[in-house]
């Protein structure tokens, strides 16, 4: 289905594009993931040197995404683990008696390698984020009064939450490596559906009177929250 095929190789300014070819489509898109990976979506037989046309038309555009997305890499130290935006020195230690404990300005896993310290911390992780996420849905479906949903946690590449009015609200548990106030737009932005359908006027208001600084929040998540859906220790 689709009639995709297969993704290809562009250069253009010493750097790589990737080709994605459609049949569906009939302009060409142009998109940097949170990889900072530069994508062309190309309708199927549009030649090569209108694709380099079109990155060059979009250079400065380019070129201000990719440093975005380097920006945000750069957040994510070596040595380094994110809880609610701060990052905290990653302490192994194999005899500790918790096999998670956030004390002293680090956070400590009872491990010896960080391929060992990985699934406890995410389970650690996941256990703090359902505790939290629960209590901003709670706080926030009184403070909006918004009919009360069944919350779930997963585990998303490419998205942080999603609302569905008839099952459950669904949250990604990375939102606990990021700073609080984002946290709760994601919470608000999903509960706000439940009243007003769609990204409509009528929707961004809703999140407005509960969060007035809701796009400077937007901003920080849509600049910085790539790299967060994808770290990991190791």
């Amino acid at each position: 289905m689709g009639g995709r095929g297969k993704s290809e190789i562009i250069f253009f300014d010493g750097r790589e594009a990737a080709i994605k070819w459609s049949r569906r489509r009939r302009t060409i898109g142009l998109t940097v993931t949170g990889e900072g990976e530069v994508v062309v979506l190309a309708p199927q037989g549009a030649s090569r040197d209108f694709l380099q046309q079109a990155l060059a038309k979009h250079r400065d555009w380019i070129a201000g995404k990719v440093a975005e997305r380097r920006e945000a890499w750069a957040k994510l130290r070596q040595g380094d683990v994110f809880f609610q935006g701060t990052a905290y020195r990653l302490a192994l230690q194999p005899g500790a008696a918790a096999p998670v404990a956030l004390e002293d300005g680090e956070i400590r896993v009872k491990a010896s390698t960080e391929d060992a310290a990985w699934p406890l911390l995410k389970t650690w992780c996941r256990r703090q984020a359902e505790r939290l996420i629960r209590e901003r849905v709670d706080y926030y479906t009184r403070e909006m009064r918004a009919p009360a949903h069944r919350v779930e946690l997963k585990e998303w590449k490419r998205r942080w939450g999603e609302c569905h009015p008839r099952e459950a609200l669904r949250f990604n548990w990375r939102l606990i490596l990021l700073p609080p106030e984002i946290l709760d737009y994601v919470v608000v932005h999903e509960l706000a559906h439940l009243l007003a359908p769609g990204h409509t006027p009528r929707f961004w208001q809703r999140v407005e009177q509960v969060l007035p600084d809701y796009g400077e929040r937007r901003q920080w998540l849509n600049r910085y929250g790539a790299p967060f859906l994808l770290w990991r220790l190791g």
